[in-house]
């Protein structure tokens, strides 16, 4: 008795969201393991990505050629950047400096007022929370920044591979912008060419929305970024907190990682803020600033800058920054929430898909 062979039919969406889930893993191995080459190709798409329109326009407009148009907005990016790092940078060393020098002070100090909350917790609350030891867990929090820090140190600034490293990324990175946003239409073209016929109208479909995507949140978080680095130093800086700049800047670009910028800049805030400040207010005043802050990023410079377009709730955007994060480590926190916005589209279209067929709709 002959037996047909049944067939196992893929769905479309099933198909798509496992192709763009190997695809993402894919690119964030590749950022893992082969980071010499796949991390200036990464940065160097980012900064493509962020002014092609720019230079579509500059195109339209000027009828320049495209390859001095790519040639003239990577020019003048060169020059902004190197300004704004001369501008800054000086001061923003200075305070590395002085953190440097004084960070053993301040530990100390902090320390020392840790002690002093303990003592009064243990006096007048430990019917309550029990026994509770402070100081013991602050510095072993301290000790393990002080070997973090130790460690990223030496690694990044001990070997001369590391500076060549750096060097290679300053001159390469630019150079392969201009090329990626010379050549775009015909990177574009070749890429849609491989796409069988019978699936390229959906896919190109697909390849439009997480565009959408995408532009919303590269070009969008990058602006949304600089205006915290400047909110968050000025902020501090009118409360009177050391090494304000300095904080400021590294929570505000920090936060290229939704949230790690924010959460570790408010505690090192804190941390100075105790330090230094012999009012409880003044410290309320850190509170108060990081507060206004974010919360002017939630609800005004985020959605009307970066759109609606990622559409990712707080919880969705939560658990892609863990599991990425721990998974991957830190180019896993890099892609999480592009990613888990493009998984939200395929995961959406898969459950659809489900929801028509007849195993779901018969009674």
């Amino acid at each position: 008795m002959n037996r047909r062979k049944k067939k196992i039919k893929w769905s479309y969406p099933l198909t798509a969201l496992l192709i763009y889930t190997l695809l993402m893993l894919g690119l964030i191995l590749s950022l893992k393991y082969l980071t010499l080459l796949a991390a200036p190709l990464f940065f160097s798409f980012i900064i493509a990505y962020l002014f092609i329109p720019v230079v579509n326009y500059l195109e339209k407009k000027t009828f320049l050629p495209r390859s001095i148009a790519a040639g003239l907005v990577m020019i003048l990016l060169v020059v902004v950047v190197v300004t704004i790092i001369t501008g800054i940078f000086p001061t923003v060393l200075q305070q590395v400096e002085n953190a440097a020098e004084k960070f053993p002070k301040i530990m100390e100090r902090f320390s020392q007022k840790v002690k002093v909350i303990n003592d009064y917790i243990i006096k007048n609350f430990s019917p309550y929370v029990g026994p509770i030891d402070l100081v013991s867990k602050v510095e072993g929090m301290i000790n393990h920044m002080r070997t973090n820090l130790s460690n990223f140190v030496i690694t990044a600034f001990s070997s001369l591979y590391s500076v060549v490293i750096t060097v290679l990324y300053m001159v390469f990175v630019p150079l392969f912008s201009y090329y990626f946003i010379k050549d775009y239409r015909k990177i574009q073209h070749t890429c849609f060419d491989l796409i069988p016929y019978r699936f390229k109208e959906k896919t190109l479909g697909k390849i439009d929305q997480l565009n959408d995507i995408l532009s919303s949140f590269i070009r969008g978080q990058a602006i949304v970024v600089l205006i915290l680095a400047v909110l968050y130093s000025i902020g501090l800086r009118l409360i009177g907190l050391p090494f304000s700049i300095l904080i400021g800047v590294f929570s505000g670009l920090g936060d290229i990682i939704p949230y790690f910028g924010t959460v570790v800049g408010f505690i090192i805030s804190l941390i100075v803020g105790f330090a230094y400040y012999e009012s409880v207010e003044k410290v309320l005043l850190i509170v108060l600033v990081f507060t206004i802050v974010k919360g002017s990023e939630n609800w005004f410079f985020y959605p009307k800058i970066v759109g609606k377009e990622v559409g990712l709730h707080f919880l969705w955007v939560l658990l892609a920054i863990i599991i990425f994060g721990r998974v991957f480590g830190f180019w896993g926190l890099m892609v999480a929430i592009p990613a888990a916005a493009g998984l939200k589209i395929f995961i959406g279209d898969l459950v659809r898909y489900y929801k028509n067929t007849h195993f779901f709709k018969k009674e």
